[in-house]
């Protein structure tokens, strides 16, 4: 957040045309204020009408539903005291007699008569405790003996006389719901205990079944949309009847709002929910309305005043670009031409079309950059010239530091060889020589360099009798490639002076060349003494110090004694291909060193007046 307000806070100070779309946009705010304000006024009051007139209709439907269900409640209670019932079942012989059945037709006609009275009535039906049969106005007569382990029955003894309601679920009564509708989901039946009054811990019980679909009527006038759902509810929440197929009825913790604005568990999109509780029976009603409907009209409305509001913002983007065109435009222009000079490009021009003053600046700027490109020219041809003298100079230095080394070389043969040996040698000496003045060019492709090489190889090999071997590899890929004469000699007599002079036997220099990443790889190793890690870590740092500038202090800084091989390859090697020219050195005392030079492909300076880089002839 911080650094979004920074960003914000630098554009602002650093931008005409930002200050000035801020201004604008400011002009906006009270529009938009009162434009969401209206929008949320309205919704608000939107959703208090829908929550009253549907509150309205949700009491209407309950009144209904309550007088069916008190219809039923005084039936129950006229049946459950009815002395001339309670008479006939008064029997308690487990198995039935021809007495006990008799009474039982008398049971049946009676209910049946007030069944064909009260056509709403899915069936009536008494639970005789001893013999465990339902006597149902519907089935007649069924044996059930598991009724009396079963909860509601329990509850039903305790309850003193109090009806209750059996609402069944779907796996509740299975081995009883292809017998009797009572234990079927989709009906609703009120239980009370005949004589409720005479106490005894086996009683018969009075079963009034209604059908679902009774009730469901009644809510069904609530639905006005096909995704609009209604659920009547106990007093502790079961579910008795819905319109949804939903089985599980919307969760309301909350006991004191009977209006919520919430996300469907089921969908994720916004509904409404209203309910109405009857100080009645204490049955709930909810009625579940998917917001999209409700905010149909309203949400027009809001679509029309979103393109108000972004057809606001469109002009005044618009209105402020007409005015950063007119004045800040040509400011911008001029400080992005003074940053392109700024990094060096001297060929900015800017396109002018103006009579103003801000023409005349634009056509002072133009006139001053290209000015300056050409003192600038004129000053880099200078520099390449020295940079070239310089490169030369420090190449010389390579011929002439050799040549003392050979002379010591040729001396000492003399003292202990024959003259034949000392004729080979000044004969790859003077080949050396020649091919390292190379009549004036300044490259060499691999292949001519390790020819090259060899020579200086056969000279120190006549020197190190039975002391020196060499292993040459070169890819065949990297024979074409360009590359700077005698870069390679100085890192190979440093291996054999310093690596391998002490060394009596065994000795060995490895020269391997091959492409790597995009780079020329030429790697240089011995089996000689090392380095001490103290001089390996001083040679590092102080090769670290060589870089592309050739100014005066540097050249002379680069004429070290200590590392001047090392000094005068790395130098010419950043001096030709630049700074991603590199020139890295490993060692292990007592093992050996390894010293690498990398040559970018393709990335060289130019070295003299061919212009030639290091590619693929």
């Amino acid at each position: 957040m911080v650094a979004l307000l920074t960003r914000i806070t630098k554009a602002y100070k650093r931008s005409v045309q930002f200050r000035l779309t801020s201004y604008f946009l400011i002009i906006l705010v009270p529009l938009i204020g009162v434009s969401m304000f209206a929008s949320l006024r309205s919704e608000h009051i939107l959703e208090r009408k829908v929550n009253e007139q549907t509150t309205v209709a949700l009491s209407s439907a309950l009144e209904a539903i309550d007088l069916t269900m008190d219809n039923i409640e005084n039936m129950s209670m006229v049946l459950a005291t009815d002395t001339n019932l309670n008479e006939l079942l008064n029997r308690k012989e487990p198995q039935l007699t021809a007495e006990m059945t008799m009474d039982f037709q008398k049971v049946l006609l009676q209910l049946s008569n007030m069944n064909s009275v009260n056509t709403y009535l899915a069936q009536l039906s008494i639970y005789h405790a001893y013999s465990q049969t339902v006597l149902s106005s519907k089935y007649g007569g069924r044996r059930m003996d598991e009724l009396p382990e079963q909860s509601w029955y329990m509850n039903l003894l305790k309850s003193g006389g109090k009806s209750q309601l059996l609402l069944p679920r779907t796996s509740e009564f299975n081995s009883y719901q292809q017998l009797d509708q009572t234990f079927q989901p989709g009906y609703i039946t009120l239980m009370r205990t005949m004589d409720p009054f005479k106490p005894g811990d086996r009683k018969h019980v009075l079963m009034i079944t209604l059908d679902a679909n009774h009730i469901r009527k009644h809510l069904d006038t609530l639905i006005n949309d096909n995704y609009e759902s209604v659920y009547l509810l106990t007093s502790d929440n079961r579910l008795i009847a819905g319109t949804s197929t939903n089985e599980v009825p919307p969760l309301w913790s909350d006991d004191t709002e009977n209006m919520l604005i919430r996300k469907s568990e089921q969908t994720g999109e916004s509904e409404m929910l209203v309910r109405y509780r009857s100080s009645i029976s204490g049955w709930t009603v909810i009625m579940v309305k998917p917001a999209t409907a409700m905010y149909a009209e309203l949400n027009q409305l809001r679509t029309f005043m979103y393109i108000i509001i972004g057809m606001s913002f469109l002009l005044t983007i618009l209105i402020s670009w007409i005015v950063y065109r007119g004045i800040a435009s040509p400011l911008s222009s001029l400080a992005y031409g003074m940053k392109q000079v700024r990094l060096g490009r001297l060929d900015t021009n800017l396109p002018n079309k103006r009579e103003d003053e801000f023409g005349y600046l634009m056509n002072a700027f133009n006139d001053m950059a290209l000015e300056q490109k050409h003192l600038i020219e004129n000053i880099y041809e200078q520099q390449l010239l020295r940079l070239k003298a310089e490169l030369r100079v420090l190449q010389s230095q390579i011929n002439p530091h050799f040549l003392y080394n050979t002379l010591d070389t040729i001396y000492s043969m003399a003292e202990n060889y024959e003259a034949e040996e000392i004729t080979e040698m000044a004969l790859n000496l003077s080949k050396f020589f020649r091919l390292s003045l190379s009549k004036g060019h300044d490259e060499f492709t691999v292949e001519e360099t390790i020819e090259h090489l060899q020579y200086y190889l056969r000279v120190q090999a006549l020197r190190f009798i039975d002391k020196l071997s060499v292993s040459i590899t070169v890819d065949e890929t990297c024979k074409p490639y360009l590359v700077l004469k005698l870069l390679l000699q100085p890192i190979v007599e440093n291996a054999i002076l310093h690596g391998l002079e002490q060394k009596k036997k065994d000795g060995l220099v490895r020269i391997d060349c091959r492409l790597d990443q995009g780079n020329l790889r030429l790697e240089v190793s011995d089996n000689g003494k090392g380095i001490h890690p103290e001089r390996l870590s001083y040679i590092r740092d102080e090769l670290a110090k060589v870089s592309v500038y050739t100014g005066k202090a540097w050249v002379q800084e680069i004429r070290r004694n200590d590392l001047y091989g090392l000094w005068n390859v790395k130098a010419r090697l950043k001096l030709y291909y630049g700074e991603s020219a590199d020139l890295t050195i490993e060692s292990v005392e007592n093992e050996g060193t390894t010293v690498i030079l990398w040559i970018p492909i393709g990335g060289a300076y130019e070295s003299d007046d061919r212009g030639r880089r290091i590619t693929a002839s």
